[in-house]
């Protein structure tokens, strides 16, 4: 892997406000854009949870 090719890959690499789970943006099951920013999630689950009350989630490392 090139330099760039593997600074590409990072690039795609965001956390799941949720849970805290790193994934890759292109296997997400969903987004949502929210005060300027578009979120992430793993899964159905942490999806519907954030959409439920996105002040919970937002600027954490993921709910417990």
């Amino acid at each position: 892997m090139t330099r760039d090719s593997a600074e590409a890959a990072s690039a795609r690499m965001v956390v799941d406000p949720v849970c805290g789970m790193t994934i890759d943006s292109s296997e997400a099951v969903g987004s949502v854009d929210h005060d300027g920013r578009t979120d992430y999630f793993c899964s159905t689950a942490c999806l519907d949870r954030f959409k439920t009350d996105p002040a919970k989630y937002v600027g954490g490392a993921g709910a417990k």
